[in-house]
């Protein structure tokens, strides 16, 4: 696989404010420029709206051995979702990975069943790379998805509502998202987040040879998804 990182991206301790934070995540272009700030790990909330949610349900027949009589078949259904950035102040946020410049315009969702009755919430992330494929070259693009993992009953009883009465808007917050980083700022709202979603996929460098990992695409501390339900109302005209 061929990554598509445009920058260098630096693990340091040298620092802006150096009484706020110990180290930070640096980004440079290819003349050696940094590129915005410092970047930091961002605690706070984000918001995202829902453009696309599709209840889904799938069968697989499978056989033992090319056997017909001891075929089985499984039926699972999920959930599959697109979201963007909501707006929040003047504009909505500006997303992107470390090494790149490129925003991410949407993030998919995932909501599945748990098999170990678990609940759940990871996030999964990787950068643009090439690959062949049967001879053919693709394309991956920068891509971040939201995995959800629920008890059957609380997968069913979310499952009844996405299908019916269908819900006619849906909004998601997340908090405490690791891998999501941003400049240092003394406000709860950021409009640009970068991510580190493979920290060796994304070439992070550690020139100063640090005793630690900094937090990529992984646990979520919040998950908060809100369905609505907006239908115009019939008012009788007063005589």
């Amino acid at each position: 696989m061929e990554y598509r990182v445009d920058n260098r991206v630096v693990l340091s301790t040298d620092r802006e404010h150096k009484n706020l934070y110990s180290w930070s995540i640096k980004e440079f272009d290819p003349r050696g420029k940094q590129i915005g700030g410092d970047h930091i790990p961002w605690a706070w909330g984000l918001s995202f709206e829902a453009i696309e949610l599709i209840p889904t349900c799938n069968l697989r027949i499978s056989t033992e051995n090319g056997e017909a009589e001891t075929s089985k078949a499984e039926i699972s259904e999920y959930i599959y979702g697109k979201l963007r950035p909501s707006v929040e102040a003047r504009q909505s946020g500006f997303y992107s990975m470390f090494g790149t410049q490129r925003g991410i315009p949407e993030f998919g969702l995932f909501v599945y069943q748990a098999t170990d009755g678990q609940d759940r919430c990871r996030l999964w992330g990787t950068i643009r790379y090439e690959s062949e494929w049967d001879f053919e070259r693709q394309t991956q693009e920068d891509s971040v998805q939201i995995y959800v993992h629920l008890s059957a009953e609380k997968f069913d009883h979310l499952m009844g509502f996405v299908k019916f009465p269908r819900p006619t808007s849906a909004e998601l917050r997340l908090k405490g998202v690791s891998g999501f980083y941003s400049e240092w700022s003394p406000s709860i709202r950021t409009d640009n987040i970068k991510i580190l979603a493979n920290a060796k996929d994304q070439g992070l460098e550690d020139p100063q040879g640090l005793s630690f990992d900094p937090p990529v695409l992984g646990h979520v501390q919040e998950f908060d998804l809100r369905f609505g339900q907006q239908y115009p109302l019939i008012v009788k005209e007063r005589s």
